[in-house]
């Protein structure tokens, strides 16, 4: 990637040089874009962060540098100092020019980094608890998830997509009663619903089919969990299939408990001193000093001898671990931040190292309907749910907003302006824009052949050479900030630039060496909206 090879010719040359002030390694340094106005492709903050070590201006240690730098570097044609003391560089048209040439060639492989390939990463994503529909929450997650999975697999990561089915412990039963209750109901017969008990429409329609399907002396409660938890994934496979979203694994939690496992890795942390048995119940007490670790403290097994869901997280987790994953990266709701650290701390507790377990949070999504807030709950015991919302806008423009705002940060989603064929819709300006060049290759009568990028020397052309350029550095901040969001906004950006050019430029008409060249550029930017759009799960489609 241009931004690697950048950086290994820095440190070939910065190294020495820092040796020789005393510093026995280069601090991590940053290489990315510049803020809009600065004209340099790329700012280095290497002087900043070694000002303070060498007790020395930002700036002065900048120009030091650039000193340094005198020569080396062949494929940067400008080297400026910005701000505190940031180094910009500026590559050469010709090093751009190059770097489309690699992209035609690389096409929708364009991005991938072997070495990734040592390093298998599992994904636990969406497990909502089977006792309702997914909702447009679920379905933020899951757009997450698998997108995160799409980029990861790109890059090259060994990448295991799971569901974790909750389907042990209370809310299982008192689902399994619902069922009965409204099985009564339909039968006429007195029923008594549980307190707590799932009040939806969908447990009425789904007693008619346990009606129809069993004998009246048939419906004990465990007939009525087990009809009800396979009905309720059954249901939740659909949802994501029509969203878009797969998995390699679903694994139950109870499944966990019969093979022994939540035992085992219990008796494990007592044995290391992490377990104590005080009112009547068997808690975890975590690493480090217990009055300040004491958020982290949690009961393992209750009064009543039954697993505490922090038990079977216990040996859930552990058991990920032992599967030989490197990174485990889990997807949760935004009101399990306090939950993050009783897991680490576990596991930590255990011999792992709570550092490969990446939590992400997924902050709240807030439907409107051209401004005006919808509300989430449509009437008592029911709520929007992921398959109308993905009924009403599809699948493309769902995904798509989903992706286009980081986990951390809430979502407002805008019903009306995902369905408008505009320019103001996101998903649509990305979609036509990869129409829009399609629709240029079908006027030119053939596909590019011949391909001599020399005569690509306006600044829009440069602008889309080095924002194509990009892609495989907004691959790996995907990766760093664990969030598809990156790649939704360069994408954006990407578009933008091209519709700028093309308003700007003609493609065909034009002599046969500059026509060519502007043709294999605007094939470069269909095929990295198109990968792009792959790997947040929308479509990219040829004609609209």
């Amino acid at each position: 990637m241009i931004l690697d090879e950048l950086r290994r010719h820095l440190d070939k040359k910065f190294a020495p040089w820092a040796k020789a002030q005393g510093l026995d390694t280069l601090p991590p340094y940053a290489l990315e874009e510049p803020p809009a106005g600065i004209e340099a492709d790329v700012a280095c903050n290497l002087a900043l962060l070694m000002a303070k070590p060498l007790k020395k201006s930002p700036r002065v240690l900048a120009e030091e540098l650039k000193i340094c730098l005198s020569g080396a570097l062949k494929d940067i044609e400008e080297i400026t100092i910005a701000g505190a003391g940031f180094l910009n560089f500026r590559w050469t048209l010709a090093r751009l020019q190059e770097e489309l040439r690699t992209i035609l060639k690389e096409s929708l492989l364009y991005g991938r980094v072997p070495e990734a390939a040592k390093e298998k990463i599992l994904i636990e994503f969406v497990s909502a608890n089977p006792t309702g529909p997914l909702h447009v929450g679920h379905g933020r997650g899951a757009a997450l998830g698998d997108s995160l999975a799409l980029i990861l697999s790109h890059v090259g990561y060994q990448v295991t997509r799971e569901y974790y089915i909750n389907d042990a412990g209370n809310q299982v039963e008192l689902l399994g009663a619902s069922l009965l209750a409204r099985a009564l109901e339909l039968e006429g017969e007195p029923f008594v619903m549980p307190e707590e008990g799932y009040q939806g429409d969908y447990v009425r329609e789904m007693a008619r089919d346990f009606i129809g399907q069993t004998q009246s002396d048939q419906r004990t409660p465990d007939k009525a969990i087990a009809f009800a938890l396979e009905r309720m994934r059954k249901n939740i496979e659909q949802d994501l299939s029509a969203f878009g979203v797969r998995f390699d694994s679903w694994l139950s939690e109870a499944s966990l408990v019969r093979k022994g496992l939540v035992e085992k890795y219990i008796e494990l942390l007592k044995k290391k001193g992490y377990v104590q048995e005080y009112d009547e119940a068997v808690w975890f007490i975590a690493p480090g000093e217990e009055e300040k670790e004491k958020d982290k403290n949690r009961v393992l097994k209750r009064k009543d001898g039954r697993w505490t869901y922090f038990a079977t997280d216990i040996a859930y987790h552990a058991d990920k671990f032992e599967r030989g994953y490197d990174r485990l990266i889990d997807v949760w709701g935004a009101d399990h931040h306090g939950y993050v650290p009783r897991v680490k701390g576990s596991m930590q507790a255990l011999g792992y190292d709570p550092a490969k377990l990446h939590v992400i949070l997924n902050q709240l999504v807030s439907l409107t309907r051209g401004g005006i807030p919808v509300a989430m709950s449509k009437r008592s015991g029911e709520f929007i749910t992921l398959r109308e919302v993905v009924g009403e806008v599809g699948k493309d423009a769902c995904r798509f907003f989903f992706a286009l705002r980081g986990p951390n940060s809430a979502l407002d989603f805008d019903l009306e302006l995902a369905k408008k064929q505009t320019a103001d819709n996101p998903v649509y300006y990305l979609q036509y824009a990869h129409a829009r060049i399609c629709s240029i290759f079908r006027q030119a009568g053939q596909k590019q052949e011949s391909f001599d990028p020399t005569p690509l020397r306006e600044e829009q052309e440069r602008e889309l050479m080095k924002r194509l350029a990009m892609f495989p550095h907004v691959l790996l901040v995907c990766s760093r900030e664990d969030s598809p969001h990156p790649l939704a906004n360069y994408l954006l950006l990407l578009a933008r630039q091209f519709h700028h050019f093309y308003d700007h430029h003609r493609v065909l008409g034009e002599e046969t060496r500059l026509t060519q060249a502007r043709l294999g550029l605007i094939d470069a930017v269909r095929q990295m909206l198109k990968l792009g759009l792959s790997l947040l799960g929308v479509s990219a489609p040829e004609t609209m």
